[in-house]
């Protein structure tokens, strides 16, 4: 039974780029979990390793500038207070997961890009094998 793939031109730059488009689609699925994760643990994004994405995020999503001054005085003050940082989480945590989404999809498309350059140098090979 005859391929279109030849083992023995499987060598050099096409298995480092297949070897690499692995690898980036592997981490951008794990990076990927691990966003959708992170999102569902409130409070949890304070000690992680991708600190400047955090950063742009709470740039992005400022809170309301009063909201600290407030003393509320009466239940229905706090129960406001609570509902707007609550709502305040809740957007700051979308704005993460959307950004963390940015960096999987980039990731992983470039592994697709890496799988597909790989493969297609090694078909190549093959036919002048």
């Amino acid at each position: 039974m005859k391929t279109r793939f030849v083992w023995s031109a499987l060598r050099g730059g096409c298995r480092r780029k297949l070897g690499a488009g692995v690898l980036l689609l592997a981490l951008s699925t794990a990076y990927g979990l691990y966003a959708g994760r992170q999102f569902g643990i409130r409070g949890s994004d304070d000690h992680v390793f991708d600190q400047p994405l955090v950063r742009v995020a709470r740039a992005m999503t400022p809170a309301p500038r009063h909201l600290g001054t407030i003393t509320p005085e009466n239940t229905r003050e706090l129960y406001l207070v609570t509902v707007i940082s609550d709502q305040q989480d809740v957007t700051f945590g979308l704005t993460l997961l959307i950004l963390r989404s940015i960096v999987v999809l980039t990731v992983g498309g470039l592994g697709m890009v890496l799988l597909t350059a790989g493969s297609t140098e090694w078909e190549i090979r093959s036919e002048t094998a």
